[in-house]
């Protein structure tokens, strides 16, 4: 519009012309290109990190990461979990459980609340199994299975997901509200 062009006397670009213009479109090529190979091998790199235990971000509640960022089971934590799921199990719910963790503080001065108990239920990574992109609605979640040594039992862990469906389905309102 304003005639204006690139001229550059290090690369020999010079957008003035028709092999100048040309120029300049296969360097943009070659670096999207360049980008595109990166984000592979960064995509591939983080899945074998996955695969041998190096999760990303910080670790969950009854793991921990050792001195390689790999994570290990963090025994100080276990019985926390193996609880929260045995308690589960045994007809708690969420918020009994939290009540309860919170009358005895436990890991004081933490504040435990339903949705911290419901988010240990529903984590795969107890069981050794990771899922990335759990939470990003616009990435399809990868699992990634026995990349950690489990806290409870493949068997347990179903038994618990089979006890919530039926938890929320015996849930029903008895009440006739006017509005």
């Amino acid at each position: 519009q304003y005639h204006c062009y690139l001229i550059c006397d290090r690369d020999d670009v010079n957008t003035s012309t028709a092999n100048g213009r040309f120029f300049v479109r296969m360097l943009t090529v070659l670096s999207q290109l360049e980008i595109e190979i990166v984000s592979e091998r960064t995509k591939f790199g983080l899945n074998g990190a996955i695969k041998s235990s190096h999760l990303p971000g910080p670790a969950s509640i009854g793991y921990k990461k050792d001195g390689n960022k790999k994570t290990i089971v963090d025994e100080t934590t276990k019985p926390i979990i193996e609880r929260i799921f045995k308690m589960y199990l045994k007809g708690k719910s969420f918020q009994q459980i939290s009540n309860i963790f919170n009358e005895e503080k436990l890991l004081n001065p933490k504040k435990w609340k339903d949705t911290t108990i419901q988010k240990i239920i529903d984590n795969k990574i107890y069981m050794g199994d990771y899922e990335r992109y759990k939470y990003d609605t616009d990435k399809e979640t990868e699992l990634f299975v026995d990349v950690v040594p489990p806290i409870i039992t493949r068997a347990m862990w179903e038994e618990v997901q089979k006890q919530k469906e039926k938890n929320q389905r015996a849930y029903c309102r008895n009440r006739v509200y006017i509005f």
